[in-house]
């Protein structure tokens, strides 16, 4: 039988709230159960679980993390996740989409969507002095979720920023406070954007460059600036990170899996996964199989 990667929305989860098309929040064993926790599956909205008791593990994208008591995940639009509990959860998810963090805007881009996402924590081992303050700002969200008093989708969505806040404070990332958005840095932040939409079809710096109105080489330079590696390099990245989400969350084939990522010779996309990986698609699926 052929196993597939499960494409979420939030209005497959719930039909009845008046926000199931903006946020969602439910405990996190009542997620579960609305899942089939042997499937793998790729959300179309961003994902805060909140710990209180957990035991089992998680495998996002690639990466194996253990599940466990007072601990914080955060999966992004499009990642593919794998639960393997092996105990019942205590703890709250918090469900919401882009527009909806969005929803009131600060004016401080620092704070907004594709920056401050960009900047979270896969995983956060809470603190003794923090859980607390992660957990003042879980019961606001969902005692304001549970109500229908006026400005209820505003103070969630504020308290949903603060709680962003903080999760990139507990994971000591650091960044320049107060540094301002430039134009470079907005070019980036599109060319990123566009690079996650049209990986499958486009894959080298020209075409994403007109776009963007300009040159090739003024591209590569600022990606070379902003992220220290080519823009054809992040590209390939991009495409080599879906080619290992397919290999590793489904048994397509990997002619399958070539076609589906855009090429049409399935030699070229052995080279190209080779090239960045030093591991034909095959043994990579066989030493990396969940």
């Amino acid at each position: 039988m052929k196993k597939h990667i499960k494409t979420l929305q939030l209005s497959h989860l719930e039909k009845m709230h008046h926000l199931q098309n903006e946020v969602l929040i439910f405990p996190i064993a009542q997620l579960l159960s609305k899942i089939n926790v042997n499937k793998h599956f790729r959300n179309r909205f961003y994902t805060l679980l909140l710990y209180k008791e957990a035991g089992g593990t998680v495998i996002i994208d690639d990466q194996l993390y253990e599940l466990r008591n007072d601990s914080l995940f955060f999966l992004n639009y499009n990642q593919v996740y794998y639960f393997n509990p092996t105990s019942a959860p205590e703890g709250f998810a918090v469900l919401f989409t882009k527009s909806f963090y969005n929803y009131i805007y600060t004016g401080n881009k620092l704070i907004k969507s594709d920056t401050a996402m960009a900047e979270m924590p896969q995983m956060i081992d809470l603190s003794a002095s923090s859980v607390a303050e992660f957990w003042q700002n879980f019961y606001i969200i969902r005692k304001e979720y549970g109500s229908n008093r006026m400005f209820a989708k505003e103070m969630i969505c504020m308290q949903l920023k603060i709680l962003i806040l903080r999760c990139i404070r507990a994971s000591k990332i650091t960044k320049e406070p107060g540094l301002p958005a430039d134009h470079k840095k907005e070019v980036v932040t599109k060319f990123s954007e566009l690079v996650n939409h049209f990986y499958k079809e486009l894959k080298t710096t020209a075409p994403y460059a007109e776009k963007l109105n300009i040159t090739p080489n003024y591209l590569n330079a600022l990606i070379k600036q902003h992220l220290a590696l080519s823009a054809g390099q992040f590209i390939k990245n991009r495409v080599i990170l879906e080619a290992e989400r397919l290999l590793l969350h489904t048994n397509l084939s990997v002619t399958e899996i070539s076609y589906e990522l855009g090429f049409t010779d399935n030699s070229h996309f052995g080279k190209y996964f080779k090239s960045v990986t030093k591991k034909s698609p095959k043994i990579y699926r066989i030493e990396n199989k969940i």
